[in-house]
């Protein structure tokens, strides 16, 4: 909440067309100091398998395509990429695409740091049947797995360093260069969709980590890459803000009016419900905590459902999920954001979640 607030608050004030430049750059700093805290806790909890994620079956041959777009951008052009397919057209997992990305653009970061005057970095995907006595991981099932390779043709990393590659804060960087935990947070994301993680290296040759997810059957409809929705602006849609940390709310309250929203804010799920009464459930979308003292977002969300269906729900949290709550990610009426959030996440979510479409009902249990 702390952090949420802080990156809410300045964003909205670098919105401001009164802004001396000396004083933009200041407030830009304060941005990107808050979010580099943000990244790093989310680091942390992806390391600890804590992390909130919501995996859909997906195809890995479009998502690697958007990769690899992606990385032409953003890699230094004396890096050349590519990647193979092994000839098949579809790769099929149950995965968290946004996860994903983070690990396949951690991996791409450290093969650039490892390559300073250029080199090429390789992916490769096929799958694999592991099979009985001959299983490569412990603990791992027989069966259908898809291989993911990505090799660079860097420095490479010493035998005695190879061991703690993926310890939280173990780095050979020059300080201030890195944190030491983005492959820690590679490992956590890997672990939390079931798979299993090696890495083979040698100085001067490069280094190649090898990623193992258990493969799916071809579902009638997968999720690649979302596309992130251009149009922040709202159309005077009315939105509950539900939350019990008074400066989050009102920053939350703050970032969605200037948006074009019209917005009320409730300081738990009892006060939330008091206002759906009141109101006859005039709200449009609900953004709520998870969880609040006297009735959490979860709580709130059942009654939603039950006397309330036409309306939906972003629910927001910092925590992992429990068998209780994960289940609310299979429910098309809500979504999650990751706390701390920005406006960026705060407007896409809901936009998102107030685009026409027909909601199913839920699941009866």
């Amino acid at each position: 909440n702390i952090l949420g607030t802080i990156i809410l608050y300045s964003e909205l004030l670098l919105e401001s067309s009164t802004l001396m430049p000396k004083d933009r750059e200041r407030l830009a700093t304060i941005v990107k100091q808050a979010q580099r805290g943000s990244t790093l806790i989310s680091q942390i909890l992806d390391f600890g398998r804590r992390s909130v994620m919501e995996r859909h079956p997906m195809d890995l041959v479009p998502f690697f395509r958007e990769i690899e777009a992606l990385l032409s951008r953003t890699l230094p052009e004396h890096m050349k990429i590519s990647i193979q397919f092994n000839g098949q057209d579809a790769y099929f997992v149950d995965a968290d695409p946004t996860r994903m990305q983070q690990v396949i653009m951690n991996l791409a970061v450290n093969a650039r740091d490892a390559m300073p005057k250029g080199g090429e970095l390789r992916f490769m995907l096929d799958e694999v049947t592991v099979r009985a006595p001959h299983i490569p991981f412990p603990g791992m099932e027989p069966g259908r797995w898809v291989r993911i390779r990505v090799t660079d043709t860097g420095t490479g990393i010493p035998a005695s360093d190879l061991p703690h590659v993926f310890e939280p804060f173990f780095t050979t960087k020059p300080q201030g260069k890195g944190t030491g935990l983005g492959l820690a947070q590679v490992y956590g994301i890997v672990k939390q969709h079931d798979g299993y993680i090696d890495v083979d290296s040698r100085p001067g040759q490069g280094t190649t980590f090898t990623i193992l997810l258990p493969a799916i059957e071809e579902p009638s409809e997968a999720l690649g890459v979302s596309d992130i929705e251009e149009a922040r602006a709202g159309s005077g849609e009315r939105i509950l803000v539900v939350e019990d940390d008074e400066a989050t709310r009102l920053a939350i309250c703050e970032i969605l009016e200037s948006l074009g929203y019209v917005v009320s804010g409730a300081a738990d799920g009892k006060d939330a419900v008091h206002l759906l009464i009141e109101t006859q459930g005039g709200f449009d979308l609900i953004v709520s905590d998870l969880v609040m003292p006297n009735m959490g977002g979860r709580e709130l969300y059942d009654i939603v459902t039950e006397q309330y269906p036409r309306v939906r729900m972003v629910l927001m949290t910092g925590y992992p999920l429990g068998t209780h709550t994960r289940e609310l990610l299979d429910y098309e009426r809500v979504t999650w954001i990751q706390k701390p959030i920005t406006s960026d996440t705060l407007s896409q979510a809901v936009r998102a979640m107030l685009r026409p479409k027909q909601m199913p009902a839920p699941a009866k249990g």
